[in-house]
């Protein structure tokens, strides 16, 4: 069988793909590390989550349903702290949470109420509910604070490095 010379555009070909690929994943894609254990035992202090971006701009909400369904774990940018500015209080800051109930669906938490969560909003928990801060005091959560769907783990924290900074 003969061998066919290999194109010197092959490289380049291949090159500019990796990069274009690696581009479309950074902007569609984040890594998360969990701080604290309100979602033990799913996710402990210390992982490292890899999460799937959602728009912006929710235009299309029914797509968005299709996504974000009851169980799903997401990722939801929080209210600036009242009081005073910070550098703290004005950094971007996010928690993870589990959807426990829909637009339309009664809230599902006993001592929370009886009312149904309204529309354009999730109600999220979060699995250790003694630590956890969430919609049982923040109320149902806006799809516009969602801002990823959580899809695997990459990295399990330990007690070792739970504490050390990750961005090495």
């Amino acid at each position: 069988m003969p061998v066919m010379p290999m194109n010197s555009a092959g490289p380049a070909a291949l090159v500019l793909t990796v990069g274009v690929l690696v581009l479309v994943l950074r902007r569609s894609c984040v890594l998360l590390d969990v701080s604290g254990g309100s979602m033990r035992p799913a996710f402990a202090d210390g992982d490292r989550l890899l999460a799937a971006r959602l728009p912006v701009r929710l235009v299309h909400v029914m797509s968005l349903m299709r996504v974000v369904r009851r169980g799903t774990v997401v990722a939801i940018r929080l209210k600036p702290a009242p009081g005073p500015r910070t550098a703290q209080s004005a950094s971007p800051t996010c928690m993870i949470k589990r959807v426990a109930a829909l637009p339309g669906e009664a809230v599902p938490v006993p001592d929370a109420g009886t009312g149904k969560v309204p529309a354009g909003h999730v109600y999220v928990l979060g699995d250790h509910r003694a630590t956890s801060w969430d919609s049982r005091h923040a109320g149902p959560i806006p799809y516009e604070r969602l801002t990823a769907v959580i899809v695997c783990r990459v990295r399990r924290g330990d007690a070792s490095t739970a504490g050390l900074p990750t961005g090495t």
